[in-house]
């Protein structure tokens, strides 16, 4: 019983097959892989858009007012009493 449910389950596995190409005439000429057997195929038509390029931000212009002023002040003041105690004589 439960090899049948694992062979159900693998006859329904889905075939896709994408390809950017272009429209000529308002017509579309699809050329199918040799390996892609079917008899019958749903075709979906959406207008392709080329990715967009992203821009690099250097870390100041990605985190530029993710804290207030005065947590900063907070954090920068904390960070020169932590630098003051490495310079304080330790013997």
């Amino acid at each position: 019983m439960l090899n049948s449910k694992v062979e159900a389950k693998t006859k329904n596995i889905m075939q896709a097959f994408r390809q950017i190409t272009n429209v000529k005439d308002n017509m579309l000429r699809i050329l199918l892989p040799d390996d892609f057997k079917v008899d019958k195929v749903e075709v979906i038509v959406l207008p392709f858009e080329e990715p967009k390029e992203k821009s690099v931000l250097k870390n100041s212009e990605k985190f530029s007012g993710a804290i207030s002023k005065e947590t900063a002040e907070k954090m920068h003041n904390h960070l020169k009493v932590l630098q003051s105690e490495w310079e304080r004589d330790i013997y």
